[in-house]
């Protein structure tokens, strides 16, 4: 808009907490919530995740604003981008990781397991714990191998490739009747 201060002249008004620095934080917001939304649109496919995104995003540049963080403010759009890819990436860390959880406490809440049940659950007890987590996301969530690939960023391949080890350490294990 014409009128307003530049991305610098803002970022300085917040840095130096004068009484102006509300009003730049505002014009900040202004400026930078729908290029934010847009992003979390895009990259998240929902609009209540997108509108969480600004929040998110617009606290990190304002906290970073205020505490002098934002090393060149003439770049604070690369900026304000760089939080926003930082942002997704941990929502979906986190998104991965609480479904990887809900499909783990489904099998962990077997507490009596039948008596031909305990050998195969000792034995699972003695995988490693990425391949622990192959093995139940394949027989237990019934999950594929590209989607387990995407739930523990591996390769597709590699998941097959861990769950034919597993798969023959558990073999080993049950014939021997000690865990591998």
């Amino acid at each position: 808009m014409a009128g307003e201060p530049d991305d610098s002249t803002l970022v300085a008004e917040i840095a130096a907490g004068r009484p102006a620095a509300r009003a730049a934080e505002a014009t900040l917001c202004r400026r930078f919530a729908p290029r934010i939304r847009l992003y979390g649109l895009r990259h998240l496919r929902d609009d209540e995740r997108a509108r969480d995104l600004v929040q998110l995003v617009l606290l990190g540049v304002l906290e970073a604003a205020r505490a002098g963080r934002i090393h060149d403010p003439a770049r604070l759009d690369r900026y304000v981008l760089g939080t926003c890819r930082n942002t997704v990436a941990r929502v979906r860390e986190r998104e991965r990781r609480i479904e990887l959880g809900a499909d783990l406490d489904a099998v962990a809440a077997v507490e009596h397991a039948p008596v031909a049940v305990a050998p195969l659950l000792r034995c699972l007890e003695g995988l490693d714990e990425r391949s622990r987590q192959v093995v139940l996301l394949t027989f237990q969530a019934e999950r594929s191998a590209g989607e387990i690939a995407g739930l523990l960023a591996l390769s597709a391949a590699n998941v097959r490739v861990v769950r034919h080890r597993a798969l023959a350490s558990l073999r080993r294990c049950l014939d021997a009747g000690a865990p591998p």
